[in-house]
């Protein structure tokens, strides 16, 4: 059936969106600044790569273990464990400072089971708590908390690794960082618990693309999704780093993407009716391409501030309306509360595999090229491939409308 117009958020959605916009604030903060600091300790693209790399192959298996341990608990059990195990792993880069360089690998790792299980909650806490009306508005406003904790964060991220001289402010962000996560640990007491996970078996996950025609188009939309989202993160960091040479450029970077994000995501979910998401996920892959377009002129900091500022303006258009595909599949799923655990675990396979081909690419070009040239490729290639999640888009959605 075709989704009708959003309602109001009611009081649950509220609630969740209060405790998400807790983590998001910690996420601000030092998020991008991880990747910063995995690349000051390091000094290679090719650490960068393989720290990214670990975290993508640590989430794809984290979500079938918690899937199995947290059989009998509430996806708001998992979201709580993740909240804890990311807290740790900001104090492990405390304790390390400068000898994380000889623990790339371990620390993506770390990373990647402490995300891992705090999205595996978050996925499935969405489903379960927002209605199908409310998804469109939901996201949106998500979207925009997200951006406007996304302006503030990287400023003062960026503040204090760049006014505090060597790695103490590193020490101070990452620091500020577990507290906030800790503030968020308890928000998130006051969420309403879904239902247990169940004990659905694992396998099914892996079989869904192959019994469900809509949800094989979904997975693999996934993939394709998930190829851009590989290199878009180190990608920022990365070249805006190697252009100034200054932390501050990083946060001021992060902080500027996020303000023109912010008055998009608040004005999209306004715009894209159901009729209209095919022509939104369609304006949100030729800006994103066209920003990706602008490094080829040149990676010099005017240029990768203009890609950063097209990136911010077009993205949404983008994710609001990609955000609810899977979701609305799901939906068609008479037995949806029994499988929505191997619809989750299937969807972040899909993501991740997307995730990893993307890593293992640049991996093999960087070997051949330590130029930016390669990541600025890489850009414009996963960007333009966006244009196939658009179709399939349009495909899943007729399907659904006339199911």
């Amino acid at each position: 059936m075709e989704q009708l117009r959003a309602e109001p958020l009611n009081t649950p959605t509220k609630r969740l969106l209060w405790t998400y916009g807790g983590s998001n604030v910690a996420s601000a903060l030092a998020s991008t600044f991880v990747n910063l600091f995995v690349f000051v300790v390091s000094g290679q693209l090719r650490a960068l790569a393989i720290f990214n790399g670990a975290y993508f192959l640590s989430l794809t298996f984290v979500f079938y273990g918690v899937a199995w341990l947290f059989k009998r608990r509430t996806p708001l059990y998992s979201y709580q464990w993740g909240l804890v195990l990311t807290t740790l792993f900001y104090t492990t880069l405390l304790a390390l400072l400068s000898r994380a360089s000889h623990y790339i690998v371990w620390l993506g790792l770390f990373y990647g089971l402490a995300q891992g299980v705090f999205w595996f909650g978050v996925n499935l806490m969405t489903f379960d708590t927002v209605p199908a009306r409310q998804r469109i508005r939901f996201y949106g406003v998500s979207s925009a908390l997200g951006s406007v904790t996304g302006i503030l964060g990287p400023l003062a991220g960026g503040a204090l690794v760049s006014l505090v001289p060597g790695l103490a402010g590193y020490v101070l962000l990452f620091a500020l960082t577990a507290v906030v996560y800790g503030a968020t640990l308890l928000l998130s007491l006051k969420v309403l618990p879904g239902p247990p996970l169940g004990a659905i078996p694992l396998g099914y996950s892996l079989m869904l693309p192959w019994r469900n025609r809509l949800w094989n188009q979904t997975f693999w939309s996934l993939v394709i999704r998930g190829t851009r989202e590989g290199i878009t993160g180190l990608a920022g960091v990365f070249l805006v780093y190697i252009a100034t040479h200054q932390p501050w450029a990083v946060g001021l970077y992060g902080g500027v993407t996020a303000l023109v994000r912010t008055g998009t995501s608040l004005w999209v979910p306004r715009w894209v009716t159901p009729a209209r998401r095919v022509h939104a996920l369609w304006i949100g892959t030729l800006g994103m391409t066209a920003a990706a377009l602008i490094l080829l002129i040149h990676t010099t900091w005017p240029y990768v501030f203009s890609y950063g500022v097209l990136t911010g303006l077009t993205m949404p258009w983008y994710m609001i309306p990609n955000a609810a595909i899977p979701l609305d599949v799901m939906d068609q799923d008479p037995d949806i509360a029994r499988h929505r655990v191997a619809f989750t675990l299937s969807r972040e396979i899909g993501l991740n595999v997307g995730r990893l081909l993307s890593i293992a690419l640049l991996g093999v070009l960087y070997a051949m090229d330590q130029s930016s040239l390669v990541l600025v490729a890489l850009l414009v290639a996963t960007s333009l491939g966006q244009a196939a999640v658009a179709e399939l888009a349009r495909k899943i959605w007729r399907a659904v409308r006339t199911g």
